[in-house]
């Protein structure tokens, strides 16, 4: 009788186990099945499939800008100055006058009729006006000076007779730019300054050959 329980108990065992082996295998087989894992997983695999372009998208885009190099604004193209020392040398003060080209947008400091310098400038813009004619150089300020319409400082000014107007260190962008006065850059109005005194005569014409 116990072991006829026995055998019985263990053919109930054994029937148990194959079904739960066929039950797991058969949802395994249900899991990697790929309509039952999409359907397992539900509308946020969907979402997930057609938010990755996108999301791959802003990330190149954000990984592109940033590795874009940053742009560097030109350089102004503004000839050099150029000394001619052993003209320069010849200077007493007394005997230099400055020449002023608005068409070439030069200036020329001679020594006795002879070119000591040569610098590039820059005069008024479009809709200004620098005056043409033959000045005196009156007020000399080497430092301090600051202009009344932009708040910055003038250095080496030479202002010509009593007008508004006059010569002195600026930014060079390469082409007229300023108000009315006459900009050099700054080692060039050091020099002129330091070779002019007041009355020192300043000529702004539009054109100038050099014979004059």
């Amino acid at each position: 009788m116990n072991h006829l329980f026995s055998c019985r108990s263990l053919s109930l065992l054994l029937t148990l186990g194959l079904a739960g082996i066929t039950s797991s295998c058969t949802s395994t087989s249900q899991l990697r099945s790929p309509s039952v894992a999409t359907s397992l997983r539900g509308p946020s695999t969907v979402a997930q499939k057609t938010l990755t372009p996108g999301f791959r998208g802003l990330f190149l885009t954000k990984k592109s800008s940033a590795s874009r190099k940053p742009q560097v604004a030109p350089r102004p193209n503004v000839p050099p100055v150029k000394v001619h020392d052993m003209v320069l040398a010849r200077s007493t003060r007394s005997n230099t006058r400055l020449i002023i080209d608005i068409g070439r947008q030069k200036a020329f400091l001679l020594v006795e009729n002879k070119v000591a310098i040569e610098t590039p400038i820059s005069s008024a813009r479009a809709g200004m006006h620098t005056p043409r004619g033959t000045f005196s150089m009156t007020e000399r300020v080497r430092s301090g000076k600051i202009s009344t319409l932009y708040g910055v400082g003038m250095p080496c000014w030479m202002r010509l007779d009593g007008s508004v107007f006059g010569v002195h260190a600026g930014y060079l962008p390469g082409y007229p730019a300023s108000h009315g006065c006459v900009r050099l850059p700054s080692d060039a109005a050091a020099m002129i300054f330091d070779n002019t005194r007041s009355g020192t005569r300043v000529s702004i014409v539009s054109s100038w050959d050099g014979a004059s």
